[in-house]
């Protein structure tokens, strides 16, 4: 179920990694038809765009990293239970690692809304004074 859970999130992070990426592509064709004072504007906001794809990217990363480890987790479980191996250790600490990823990998996610909140504020701000 951890499996499953972890591939929705994934699903979800490459939903959103595709806002920013598509959105970096129009503003690059829309560079080179702006005046100067849209230029500027436009080039911060493919660098916040960009900065939105990285922290994405360690995102999910991290989740499929989480992903490996239970399916590592869940291999030696069963090697353990047919070969009668003592691999309770290996186990714990690679279903700890397992979890310790996810949850930097939520904290990445959390940096992505926070990023795109505060860019949502700044193109709000710049159309309330033109």
């Amino acid at each position: 179920m951890l499996i499953s859970g972890i591939g929705l999130l994934v699903l979800s992070m490459t939903n959103r990694i595709a806002r920013p990426t598509d959105l970096i592509r129009k503003l690059l064709v829309e560079l080179d038809e702006a005046d100067e004072k849209d230029r500027d504007f436009i080039i911060s906001q493919i660098a916040v765009l960009r900065r939105r794809c990285k922290n994405l990217r360690r995102a999910i990363g991290l989740s499929l990293l989480a992903i490996a480890l239970i399916g590592a987790v869940t291999l030696l479980l069963f090697a353990e239970q047919i070969f009668g191996f003592g691999l309770s250790y290996v186990v714990a600490l690679l279903f700890t690692m397992s979890l310790i990823s996810l949850i930097l990998s939520l904290f990445w996610l959390l940096e992505d809304i926070r990023i795109t909140l505060r860019s949502l504020d700044i193109e709000i701000a710049r159309h309330e004074t033109r």
